[in-house]
């Protein structure tokens, strides 16, 4: 069984499809919890109607209070639900019909390698499309030029893990029930890519498994990093945005030393991380050094370049 967790919001516009895509799912062994996040459109009653056909396949929580953003919403559906294994889904992507049946596929295989009570996690590359569904890039990691392989030393300062591909078993779930710094984390994704990483595995399947489409109201989306308006956006940010933003990658390895710390084994990992964490504090020569000397630096030289001259 497969928990499928959808935080929606607002969604009307594109949800239909996205339900339509896990309907027609070959894997047929899932249910879908949908978290609402206070939605004032037709979101609610798009979900309903999906549930008279599915009935016993479908919950759906309205969040009172609403949790206030995606990333609360994600964890919330995560600390409330059971099962052997879990994905997270966005309201507007489309996802292609075998996606559930590749991604369990390869958590499977890495289950019977490593053990279930090993924490995995199962991510794919996915293809960028616009809000019609028209293709501009086949596979989102060339297009935001980001690795497939996943080193720690990489991972504390750029997430490459989409939150929308993966799948995550139960033994990863468990380090979502204790108290979490929800102020701290920047994404689910991004933290369960860090549980994964320090205590357990990621796996990577190299096909596009779902459309991620892009429109004006995406609250992430995906960047050409390549392209010179990529560059002249950032830079137009300014280096206070940049430094925003180090700051709390930083502080979101403050909170998972201070939520984990004692279970991480590696000491070399551990103060790794420890370092890092508060590192900002140190002054610019010692950040510098720092990325350096454990080569804790983003892919692609225009991120590069950004990290040594803000950083």
């Amino acid at each position: 069984m497969v928990t499928i967790l959808l935080a929606t919001y607002n969604g009307e516009d594109y949800l239909k499809a996205q339900l339509e895509s896990i309907a027609s799912q070959t894997y047929g062994n899932w249910r879908l919890i949908t978290g609402d996040d206070g939605s004032c459109d037709g979101t609610l009653n798009i979900l309903r109607e999906f549930k008279k056909r599915y009935p016993d396949q479908v919950k759906i929580i309205k969040n009172e209070p609403a949790t206030g953003s995606a990333k609360n919403n994600f964890i919330n559906l995560l600390r409330n639900s059971h099962g052997p294994y879990f994905m997270f889904c966005d309201q507007d992507d489309v996802w292609k019909r075998d996606k559930i049946y590749e991604t369990m596929k390869k958590m499977e295989a890495m289950e019977e390698r490593y053990g279930k009570d090993t924490p995995i996690l199962v991510h794919t590359d996915l293809s960028v499309v616009d809000e019609n569904l028209e293709m501009i890039a086949e596979s989102f990691f060339q297009y935001a030029n980001l690795p497939k392989r996943i080193a720690l030393n990489q991972l504390i300062v750029q997430n490459s893990v989409t939150g929308c591909t993966a799948m995550i078993n139960r033994a990863l779930q468990k380090y979502f029930l204790q108290p979490l710094p929800m102020g701290k984390i920047l994404m689910h994704d991004y933290w369960a890519a860090l549980v994964a990483k320090i205590f357990g595995r990621i796996a990577f399947v190299n096909e596009p498994t779902m459309y991620y489409r892009q429109h004006g109201n995406n609250s992430v989306g995906a960047k050409n990093s390549k392209n010179p308006v990529f560059l002249m956006q950032r830079l137009k940010e300014g280096k206070e945005s940049y430094r925003k933003q180090m700051i709390k990658s930083m502080e979101q390895i403050q909170g998972f030393v201070e939520t984990y710390g004692e279970e991480i084994e590696g000491l070399d990992e551990y103060n790794l991380l420890k370092t890092y964490g508060n590192l900002y504090y140190r002054g610019k020569m010692r950040r510098l050094y720092f990325y350096r000397n454990h080569q804790v630096l983003k892919e692609g030289k225009i991120r590069k370049l950004m990290q040594w001259l803000w950083g």
